[in-house]
């Protein structure tokens, strides 16, 4: 057993021992370690994970299930890390131990009830999660998938004393287990044509499979994983799921979990499939192309802050595809250089964002703990009462919104570059597409950043809009550190990129057979139609570090010519004597003109009345306008309705078929078997 193996088994033992504690613990202070073995314990993934990045795997390991034979090809259970896998642990490994860590003192502060269960179902929800990027069978993944999403749905449903929070679970549940049912196909399709289990047996003999096969492997995975990434138009159970968690937990689900839905497209589409046609790569960027637009316009439009930030993680994945669909894309048309430049993309984007939207959904939960509601409307003034959450969002705030020196700035540069190098393939095609991509992908960019200028102004800047802000405290201490950890690699990847990308560049090989690396332009890259891989320069540690040098010239000036005086005086109040809450921007009202420039896709309800109230001092009648918007969703509306309409009235002819008389059901086993015979010798296999 090499170190890296004794890593990995250490930290599934403490994760092991974390879930096992918390779900035992009875006292605080057993709920405290549960969470700090746990942190502790993807900390030493992480060096893990690093360690396979750097050189080395781990082979696979085969372990029986008691009283089955250990090599049996269905049954058998495997442990396997290669370096797409490593990329991608540590992905859940760091955004997993801050997590942890700051859920010490959000269970303490904002969970008084069943802190136990939280801390053992967080615990568990990482250790699933781990073996989700580990398995190296069939078996091993669809058990670890399902388990993940068992428990993920037990904890949006932790506090199910709330109607809402139990519909939102059950809607999470029945999209979950459809899209587990369409990832069951995919792999059945790909064991069955294959003869093997294994990630490396199926990779082996997947080259040989029929187009019509390939392509239903491909379909089925996009719908099964894309859901579990939450993209359009498989994305309606996140929004609810997400707010109705608590915030840790919304923070595992939203930064992390959805990401696996990316791992595993990829590990089908390039590790087992190896590519496919254009086709493919052309129904991934425009399924990115929605999801990214869609889910920022619906965020803008959002006054529920955990609501706000779900539809932002619905426009990051479409990011990440578009990544994934340019990629694709050009290793089709024989560019493998340019196919690693956007998979890099992809591959930093979803690091980034996991850090970015963890550390988001953490100072989110910190306001919504400390005010007691999720609405806007009712915050503001809260970085005077919380100044180290209000840093932390903000740099969240800045990353998200790919301003530098922050880590979503690096991704989504590095999206736009291999998007203009499609000019150099030759391809009219591919030009337009994307074209037309880093058109969406700019749009995207730029509503973004309006979008997080409402949610931090409005939450955090101005005068308290409500008593509850205006009494808020501080919040626990290991929140913010937790916060602080986040922020700081939001920074760190920011400045220096080459790190991370470094990190992925076996991850890029086992791809695509190229990778991104340092000494070679982009113009050289666009020009090698064969290429093995190079690297750029690249410009965003070139930004930070002129920032750096700007920041230190002008403390250098401020030393030696001093502070300037500090003058106080009134503000200015445009006339008035004493402004209040009432005069501030409101959410709605900073995003009306958007909503007036999208309005067809908005198609927004507009609601105008009044109300009799009484107003003191002189008790007459008067009469109270009240102004409301409502937006709905049209896939939501137009798209499920339908469906489920139609899945109804399926079930109720098919109840049908339980008519009480043996006979019947003996005549349904006499058909079921006939059809499974002709099945079985019209694919050729052995009459048995």
């Amino acid at each position: 057993m090499n170190l890296r193996e004794l890593l990995l088994l250490v930290s599934l033992a403490g994760l092991s021992a974390a879930t096992v504690l918390g779900f035992a613990s009875r006292r605080p202070v057993e709920v405290r370690a549960s969470f700090l073995l746990g942190a502790l314990s993807c900390a030493i993934t992480t060096v893990q994970s690093v360690l396979v990045l750097l050189g080395g795997t781990l082979p696979a390991s085969s372990l029986g299930l008691p009283g089955t034979v250990p090599a049996s090809p269905v049954l058998a259970l495997g442990i396997q890390e290669d370096p797409l896998s490593a990329f991608f642990l540590l992905v859940v490994s760091v955004s997993g131990s801050a997590i942890l860590l700051a859920s010490v003192g959000y269970a303490e502060r904002y969970v008084p009830q069943r802190r136990g269960f939280l801390a053992g179902g967080c615990g568990l929800f990482v250790l699933t999660m781990v073996l989700v990027c580990t398995a190296g069978t069939i078996f091993l993944f669809l058990v670890a998938w399902e388990a993940m999403t068992l428990v993920s749905y037990f904890l949006v449903i932790h506090d199910h004393e709330d109607a809402e929070s139990r519909e939102a679970g059950l809607v999470y549940l029945v999209m979950s287990h459809a899209a587990t049912g369409a990832i069951l196909v995919s792999f059945l399709l790909l064991a069955t044509a294959t003869g093997s289990t294994t990630w490396e047996g199926i990779a082996a003999g997947a080259g040989g499979l029929p187009p019509g096969v390939r392509d239903a492997v491909f379909l089925a995975a996009l719908v099964g994983f894309g859901t579990k990434a939450a993209m359009v138009p498989f994305h309606s159970w996140l929004p609810d799921a997400h707010p109705a968690a608590p915030s840790n937990v919304s923070a595992l689900m939203s930064g992390v979990m959805i990401k696996l839905g990316i791992f595993g497209l990829l590990r089908v589409v390039l590790g087992l499939l190896g590519g496919g046609p254009s086709w493919w790569a052309y129904t991934i960027l425009a399924l990115g192309g929605v999801s990214a637009l869609a889910g920022v316009l619906y965020a803008i439009v959002q006054h529920n802050l955990k609501r706000l930030l779900a539809f932002h993680s619905i426009e990051n994945i479409g990011i990440i595809l578009l990544g994934v669909g340019a990629g694709l894309l050009f290793q089709n048309l024989g560019y493998p250089a340019l196919a690693a430049l956007a998979l890099a993309a992809a591959l930093l984007h979803t690091w980034n964002h996991a850090l970015f939207k963890s550390l988001l959904f953490l100072g989110a939960g910190a306001a919504v703990g400390e005010t007691g509601t999720r609405d806007l409307e009712r915050m503001g003034g809260l970085i005077r009462r919380m100044p180290g959450v209000a840093l932390g969002f903000f740099v969240g705030a800045m990353a998200i919104s790919a301003l530098p020196p922050f880590n979503g700035f690096v991704s989504e540069w590095l999206l736009f570059q291999s998007f203009f190098a499609a000019f150099s393939t030759g391809s009219v095609t591919a030009e337009m597409t994307l074209s037309i991509l880093a058109a969406v992908l700019a749009l995207t960019s730029g509503l973004a950043a309006y979008c997080f200028v409402k949610a931090f102004g409005i939450a955090f800047l101005a005068r308290p809009r409500s008593q509850q802000a205006e009494l808020a405290g501080s919040p626990p201490s290991s929140l913010v550190g937790g916060m602080g950890i986040l922020a700081a690699f939001c920074l760190a990847l920011g400045v220096a990129p080459v790190l991370a990308l470094d990190l992925a560049t076996r991850p890029l090989r086992e791809l695509t057979g190229a990778a991104v690396g340092s000494g070679v332009s982009l113009s050289v890259l666009s020009n090698l139609p064969n290429g093995s891989g190079g690297s750029l320069p690249l410009a965003p540690g070139a930004v930070a570090l002129l920032l750096g040098a700007g920041l230190l010239v002008a403390w250098a000036v401020w030393r030696i010519r001093g502070a300037p005086a500090t003058v106080v005086g009134p503000m200015w109040d445009c006339g008035l004597d004493a402004p209040t809450p009432r005069m501030e921007y409101t959410a709605t009202g900073y995003a009306q003109p958007v909503v007036r420039i999208f309005e067809e896709f908005y198609r927004p309800i507009e609601r105008s009345d009044s109300a009799p109230a009484l107003r003191p001092p002189w008790i007459v009648l008067a009469r109270v306008r009240r102004y409301t918007v409502e937006i709905a969703e049209p896939i939501r509306a137009w798209v499920f309705p339908p469906v489920a309409s139609g899945i109804f009235g399926l079930a109720r002819r098919m109840s049908r078929l339980q008519s009480g008389r043996i006979h019947a059901y003996l005549a349904y086993i006499f058909v079921t078997l006939v059809g499974l015979l002709l099945l079985v010798r019209a694919v050729g296999g052995p009459a048995p």
